[in-house]
């Protein structure tokens, strides 16, 4: 993948003070929409998931303060928890209940693990922050390559009702917000095409009020 940039691990940077990742793994519970996406969130997370089975060895990356991690990891034996934060896997550690989690520092860019080494990959809203288009595509590609089996993955859908509202709201407004950092379903079906994996499910957290769409892929067999 070359020379990692740095604007790809930016909102990452921001989380690696105590403060910041402090303030991120509280923010679910301190706003009322973050409270109702966070139960559309687990509820949908935990459908998909029964989809899978169960696995053997879990990477969650990025694991953030463990916001989903105890719902990742009914799901398998071992998860290995991920993030470019030292901050962030302190919190993550100190909220594990009833599962031991394996920490690890890393980018999301460049994992530092063989390739096919885990059973289920996880990445849950990482790709939205991701500023460039091919960044976004290799952040894919590299869930993909540690995948033996499963990948998990959020990404803004472009076609999304929430997208095309923003869109269109821009075109009046005399401030204009920053664009989303999207992806196309079909685009991310081709990418898992390509690298040997097909599209089990996509589904959206909800059609009326998010972007967010949750992709489940299989790596296929031979």
């Amino acid at each position: 993948m070359g020379t990692l940039r740095t604007d790809k691990i930016q909102y990452s940077e921001h989380r690696r003070t105590r403060e910041k990742a402090l303030s991120y793994s509280t923010k679910y519970d301190r706003k009322l929409h973050k409270r109702i996406s966070q139960w559309r969130e687990r509820r949908l997370l935990e459908a998909i998931l029964r989809r899978t089975g169960r696995s053997e060895r879990i990477l969650d990356v990025p694991s953030g303060p463990g916001r989903l991690s105890g719902i990742i990891a009914a799901h398998g034996e071992r998860i290995f928890e991920s993030d470019y934060s030292v901050e962030m896997l302190k919190l993550c550690r100190q909220r594990a209940c009833g599962y031991e989690p394996l920490p690890a520092a890393v980018t999301a860019f460049q994992l530092p693990f063989r390739s096919r080494s885990f059973d289920l990959v996880v990445s849950i809203r990482l790709s939205h922050h991701i500023p460039d288009r091919s960044g976004r595509l290799d952040h894919l590609r590299e869930m993909m390559r540690v995948a033996r089996r499963f990948v998990l993955a959020t990404f803004f859908g472009e076609e999304t009702l929430k997208n095309r509202l923003h869109k269109l709201g821009n075109r009046f407004r005399r401030q204009k917000k920053d664009p989303k950092l999207t992806l196309r379903r079909a685009e991310v079906e081709t990418l898992a095409r390509d690298e040997g994996f097909r599209s089990i499910c996509c589904k959206s957290l909800s059609s009326l009020f998010s972007g967010h769409c949750f992709v489940l892929l299989e790596r296929s067999k031979g």
